[in-house]
């Protein structure tokens, strides 16, 4: 039987902070696995990625933060939602794991039909419990190192499903996940970088937030989304090199920002 390939890369930094960068939703591997049972147009695949994320959180290690990057394609399994404990009953699978209707924001629609619970089973225990059992190690080491730590989860998002939103959107599960102090580092980077931000609108942050926060701990956890019209054509998903490292700029900045801020 295949292997199933390691679930995350770490890009280390230099000298670590308190600050760990996950980036779940750029990857469009489909291990082969997985695809006995998932099958997804490849624009789809392309499209329904969080286009180029991980080159656009790219230069965070430069900064002092662990940057950790899932290797499966969210149709693998969405690291990002709660898988619920499989049964054999459709409505009790983890979300994207039942059979539902898909639509892209490439446009195509298609049936996905419900794996075996085995091998949902074996997406929960190979892929989804040791991505966040290692996001949860490095943010323990950092709050030991640094009495505090901070995750940043780095998303990006289609306009043509969120017409009008921000340019950034900040989520902190309504500030239960993040202090202000963070919230406000992220915001003045924004600024000062011509970027319109929003706060939990539409994305108020995600599995991510709610299973790793622990403010009273010192652990707090933020959710950034960057629209992709600022960096990629929208039909072809083409990269502008230039918009990319502005916003390689961008987010750099806001790992500096959030350091200096954890340290006062």
């Amino acid at each position: 039987m295949p292997a199933t390939p390691p679930p995350f890369r770490v890009h280390e930094p230099d000298t670590a902070g308190p600050i760990v960068v996950e980036v779940p939703h750029a990857s469009l591997v489909v291990d082969e696995l997985a695809a006995r049972f998932t099958r997804v147009p490849e624009r789809a695949l392309a499209a329904d990625a969080d286009v180029a994320a991980d080159a656009l959180f790219g230069d965070v290690t430069l900064e002092g933060a662990a940057l950790v990057v899932a290797t499966a394609s969210r149709f693998v399994i969405d690291l990002n939602t709660a898988p619920r404990v499989p049964t054999p009953y459709e409505d009790k699978l983890p979300y994207g794991l039942r059979e539902v209707r898909r639509r892209s924001a490439s446009g195509e629609q298609w049936l996905e039909s419900a794996p075996p619970r085995a091998e949902v089973e074996r997406r929960v225990r190979d892929v989804f419990e040791p991505y966040h059992a290692e996001i949860a190690a490095r943010l323990a080491e950092a709050r030991a190192r640094h009495g505090a730590a901070i995750l940043v989860s780095g998303h990006t998002y289609p306009d043509v499903m969120f017409p009008g939103a921000a340019d950034v959107v900040l989520g902190t599960r309504r500030g239960e996940s993040a202090a202000g102090w963070a919230r406000n580092a992220v915001a003045e980077v924004a600024r000062a970088h011509g970027l319109s931000l929003a706060l939990d609108d539409p994305f108020p942050g995600g599995h991510a937030l709610e299973r790793h926060a622990r403010r009273d701990e010192g652990v707090h956890a933020l959710q950034i989304e960057i629209a992709r019209r600022l960096y990629c054509d929208a039909r072809t998903l083409a990269l502008r090199p230039d918009d990319v490292a502005r916003l390689r700029g961008f987010t750099r900045s806001v790992i500096a920002a959030l350091t200096s801020a954890a340290a006062r």
